[in-house]
């Protein structure tokens, strides 16, 4: 069978011992190399297995067939004699010396032809076979061997005719002339064939050698390529490798920094309170407002220092969760309520909460869930001028899921392409209430972190839908964001 499933004929065809033996027969002796003479050597193995069999059917027929009788003619009994010698060369052709019997055929050729019209009771008519050696001559040598043949065979059918007189004269120039003409035509094709090879051969060679050019401009070419290549791939990875030894540093640094000024800050901070409070004296309203609006601006510094801090230790893996078992999500959601209608304060704003009262326990960073869902609040609450923000959260395959919903401006699908790249923010961001653009980043690498996902759904003037869900168990999940939990459970 063929790798198609189709049968294979020649497995199919049942061989025939005739078959065989007449691909077998040919072949070339091993010593024959090169494909040109190994052909030769098989053209000549047929020719003189064919001249066999054709000579034993000739005389086959004279003997039990034809009324002739020829077996008493002289020129039968010189055949009978070709045919054994013919035989010998094919076995001389065997053994590799194809060229010897090559020149022992030929001639054999001209013996047979040029003597047996000549012999008693011969016929004529046979000297017109005598071109049969000056083409073999032409298929197994060269032109000039051609002209040597075609003279051999002119001189001996002369000579014979000058010894004999069974041949006419005026027959005799017929058959020359037949064979001087069909000698020269013979010689020009090949010296024309010649030339055509000759010809084509140059022009091959010249191809060839086009080839090899192109083949090595080619390969140099390629060479150059792959050195710039190289060479750019090189480049490449040392600003890579720059670039992230400078994203280092920088993170280092800002969180340096940030660790550096979230102290005297905390501080600043916790002294105006107290001053706010009176607990340091006595203070009039007028001081007192003055106070609450430094302290207000100092706890938005802070929130932006903290939230510099939490993105430069996701970008270098730092930071780690501190998750716990058994989280109530419904306390942590009522934080988060409380914390969103204060911030609202008197804007024409609804807040909806869409919250199951059955919702099973979480095993989570309780400060980095609250984190993600006050960030989505918050950016809902900066956006809405009015109408309502919806705060859901429902049981759902196994895991919880939470949206915020808000009616606000909505998002193109080219800003959403970038609200979650760190320090990027869209127009509308800019306007609305400025920031650093960190808290989605943010959000949705901690939403990874517990194994989770953050993604928006919105359309300009339809407002925008933030999606958040978390598994029920983290699973030991390392994020590809960077964050590196910290699985140290507290019961």
């Amino acid at each position: 069978m063929h790798a198609n499933g189709e049968p294979n004929q020649s497995t199919n065809q049942p061989t025939h011992a005739w078959q065989t033996l007449w691909t077998t027969l040919p072949q070339p002796h091993a010593a024959a190399i090169g494909e040109e003479q190994r052909k030769r050597a098989q053209l000549l193995a047929v020719m003189l297995l064919a001249l066999v069999g054709i000579g034993s059917l000739f005389l086959v027929y004279y003997t039990f067939v034809s009324e002739l009788r020829a077996l008493s003619q002289p020129d039968t009994w010189l055949v009978m004699a070709a045919m054994p010698l013919s035989l010998g060369l094919y076995f001389v052709n065997r053994t590799g010396r194809t060229k010897e019997a090559a020149v022992g055929f030929i001639l054999l050729q001209i013996v047979v032809f040029t003597l047996g019209p000549f012999l008693p009771h011969g016929l004529n008519s046979l000297l017109y076979y005598a071109l049969a050696p000056i083409l073999l001559t032409a298929i197994f040598f060269s032109p000039r061997a051609v002209a040597l043949a075609a003279a051999l065979v002119v001189a001996l059918t002369v000579g014979m005719t000058l010894v004999s007189s069974r041949v006419a004269w005026r027959f005799l120039a017929d058959v020359l002339l037949f064979l001087v003409f069909a000698s020269a035509i013979i010689i020009i094709f090949m010296r024309h064939y010649r030339q055509l090879e000759a010809i084509r051969r140059t022009r091959l060679e010249i191809a060839n050698e086009k080839l090899q050019a192109s083949e090595a401009l080619l390969e140099e070419r390629v060479e150059e390529r792959t050195r710039e290549l190289r060479a750019a791939r090189d480049e490449a990875e040392a600003a890579r490798v720059q670039a992230e030894e400078a994203n280092q540093v920088k993170s280092q640094f800002l969180a340096s920094m940030s660790h550096e000024l979230r102290t005297p800050l905390n501080a600043i901070l916790n002294f105006t309170e107290m001053t706010a409070l009176g607990m340091l004296g006595d203070v009039n309203e007028r001081q007192k407002d003055v106070l609450l609006k430094s302290l207000e601006s100092g706890r938005y510094l802070l929130a932006l220092i903290n939230d510099v801090l939490d993105i430069t230790k996701i970008q270098s893996g730092t930071l780690s969760l501190f998750i716990e078992e058994d989280v109530n999500l419904q306390q942590e959601l009522e934080k988060v309520v409380t914390t969103a209608e204060t911030l609202l304060q008197d804007k024409p704003v609804r807040f909806i909460r869409e919250i199951d009262a059955d919702l099973p326990p979480l095993t989570c960073d309780r400060r980095r869930v609250r984190q993600i869902l006050l960030n989505l609040l918050s950016n809902a609450i900066k956006f809405t001028e009015e109408g309502s923000i919806t705060l859901s959260a429902r049981y759902v395959n196994g895991g919880l899921d939470f949206a915020v919903r808000d009616t606000g401006p909505g998002i193109s699908a080219a800003q959403q392409a970038i609200i979650f790249e760190p320090f990027i923010q869209t127009d509308a961001g800019i306007k609305h209430a400025g920031g650093t653009g960190l808290g989605l980043p943010i959000s949705r690498r901690l939403a990874e972190a517990h194994g989770g996902q953050l993604w928006v759904e919105s359309a300009p003037g339809e407002g925008a839908t933030f999606y958040v869900t978390l598994p029920l168990r983290p699973g030991g999940a390392v994020l590809a964001a960077g964050v590196a939990p910290d699985f140290s459970y507290e019961a």
